[in-house]
């Protein structure tokens, strides 16, 4: 084929391909790692496609959202604009729910701040007879949970909400909330604090907000002697607020990949 249909490959960092921009490059032509590796030619239009994800990454942008994907608990979820990216710490709160149920539990849940539903999903996935109302306000992210419920198939067994007030007498919820203090928001990476929404991030000036209200509606919606577990990003903190409400007691807590406390368990009191 001539020189006019075909270009030798040119990215905007000419010292080489990252790991990145190899996944970046598949991704645009359609092709596996190994094929695009193997690939020696390649035409303007395709070039096109592969530098303008590079570029795009190179702008911060979360590979993600470029790519659309992001993996929670070994599993592909739809991700984009508008929705947080599901981290692996984050898993924690999966193990916290294998701690309390087995798989053959029947239980409903609400996953509060469902965000791409991917907690949500999960459950729904690896407890065949679990039951979730899975609650967002954000219009982005319910509609990202919506096409996660549709890829896996459980649809049937998940109700999306806006409001609260549409449940009760649940088995267990189950929340990743914003927990970063507003004025920590801006020493974020920018992948984070530039494209991830804010909603998803704050958590008021001391990073507690959403852990008051969760606490403070839980005790009015969970039935007694069932769980609530969070995701905490300052554990000592959570624990200091659930002192202040003798309706909970705390059960455990499962340490992430730093060994931190990231998912804690607690029960409503009888």
């Amino acid at each position: 084929m001539s020189n006019e249909k075909q270009t030798r490959f040119l990215t905007p960092n000419p010292s080489g391909l990252t790991q990145e921009n190899i996944w970046l490059a598949s991704y645009a032509l359609g092709l596996t790692t190994t094929q695009f590796m193997a690939k020696e030619n390649f035409s303007p239009e395709e070039n096109a496609k592969i530098n303008s994800l590079i570029k795009r990454r190179e702008n911060h942008e979360p590979m993600q959202y470029i790519m659309g994907i992001a993996d929670f608990y070994g599993r592909d979820f739809e991700v984009g604009t508008g929705v947080l990216i599901p981290r692996h710490d984050s898993e924690t709160l999966i193990e916290a729910v294998k701690e309390i149920f087995t798989p053959d539990s029947e239980f409903i849940f609400l996953d509060w701040g469902t965000g791409s539903g991917c907690i949500a999903v999960t459950l729904l996935l690896e407890f065949k007879n679990s039951f979730a109302f899975m609650l967002d306000k954000s219009n982005a992210a319910l509609i990202y949970a919506e096409k996660n419920l549709s890829r896996f198939n459980v649809q049937d067994r998940a109700k999306l909400i806006t409001d609260i007030n549409e449940i009760s007498s649940l088995d267990l919820i189950i929340s990743n909330p914003p927990y970063i203090p507003s004025g920590e928001i801006k020493n974020l990476m920018p992948e984070v604090k530039d494209y991830e929404p804010l909603s998803a991030l704050d958590g008021g000036g001391d990073g507690m907000d959403f852990y008051r209200l969760i606490f403070s509606q839980a005790r009015n919606i969970l039935r007694p002697d069932k769980y609530l577990i969070f995701e905490a990003g300052d554990a000592e903190q959570v624990q200091k607020l659930k002192t202040l409400d003798n309706n909970f007691t705390f059960i455990n807590q499962i340490l992430d990949t730093g060994s931190f406390p990231r998912a804690l368990i607690f029960k409503k009191n009888m």
